[in-house]
């Protein structure tokens, strides 16, 4: 009982702070920053991988707004115990994209805030595995007479049973 309550709580706190970070840095793309927007020129001899990043993501404005709303709109997502599945797995998706990219063009410290966000999203959608299994993987069961559920028909307010 106190377990559950531990990790119920410690999920709660978890929504919110990944709420808080990715709400934080999409803000800052839609409003413009942390991209390299403008006139630039790049040499293989002066630029180093960090400035060819951000200048390839700063090189559509529209694009760079983009994955701002890539990060807010899932953040927000987490704040509604209905839609923190969907938030999860919405930043699981871009964190990971996010430490892929971090760890291979070998951005410093950075990198293992981005891994940390990952597993936080880990953490959040291992807590809602018997949901997620039960809507992609898992059968509907036999109804409580034992017989298997209905199946549909062409003909409305028809069903079948399978025969055995």
């Amino acid at each position: 009982m106190a377990s559950s309550k531990l990790i119920s709580r410690l999920t709660t706190v978890t929504r919110v702070l990944l709420c808080v970070v990715f709400v934080t840095y999409g803000t800052v793309k839609l409003l413009g920053g942390q991209y390299d927007y403008g006139d630039w020129v790049i040499s293989n001899r002066t630029a180093d991988g960090t400035s060819v990043v951000w200048a390839f993501y700063g090189y559509s404005p529209v694009y760079g707004r983009f994955t701002g709303l890539y990060e807010v709109v899932p953040a927000l997502l987490l704040l509604s115990r209905r839609t923190a599945t969907l938030g999860a797995l919405g930043l699981f998706a871009v964190s990971l994209n996010v430490t892929v990219m971090d760890f291979a063009f070998d951005y410093p410290m950075v990198k293992y805030f981005a891994l940390a966000y990952t597993l936080l999203c880990v953490f959040l959608i291992v807590q809602d595995r018997e949901r997620l299994m039960s809507a992609f993987w898992r059968l509907p069961g036999p109804d409580a007479s034992g017989a298997a559920p209905a199946t549909k028909t062409r003909w409305p307010g028809r069903s079948r049973r399978p025969s055995a």
